[in-house]
């Protein structure tokens, strides 16, 4: 309230929510949308041409696969999810099928830098 009655009396402003908002906009804490399974799923289905029925699906085709490992990964890094509740979201894939999609993800992403680079542009475009 002191930094708002000062600003105030500086500018010559008569205190409003308006002057408020300016006064403590560095203080106030922006809050991004809250990232979620479905949000990476979409995000990566997109990407790689794929709908999202089709990560989810039994399938196991290196086409389907592949960019649900990198899915699986990005919602275990990014969300507050478990290992079963991804496997569960992912079609009842198991933990143990979402442990294998962490490990292969990070593996690959040490040998391969355009790879990183492309985990990370999700990453950043999910922020």
């Amino acid at each position: 309230m002191i930094r708002v009655i000062a600003y105030a009396s500086l500018a010559g402003r008569e205190i409003s929510l308006d002057l408020a908002k300016d006064t403590l906009k560095d203080l106030l804490v922006q809050e991004s949308p809250a990232i979620t399974v479905e949000t990476i799923q979409k995000l990566v289905a997109d990407h790689y041409n794929l709908r999202v029925t089709e990560l989810k699906s039994k399938n196991n085709g290196q086409h389907f696969a592949f960019p649900r490992q990198i899915a699986m990964y990005l919602c275990h890094k990014m969300t507050e999810c478990s290992l079963p509740e991804i496997g569960k979201r992912f079609g009842g894939k198991h933990h143990s099928t979402v442990i294998h999609a962490i490990k292969k993800i990070e593996s690959k992403r040490g040998r391969e830098k355009e790879f990183d680079r492309l985990v990370e542009n999700f990453s950043q475009s999910l922020h």
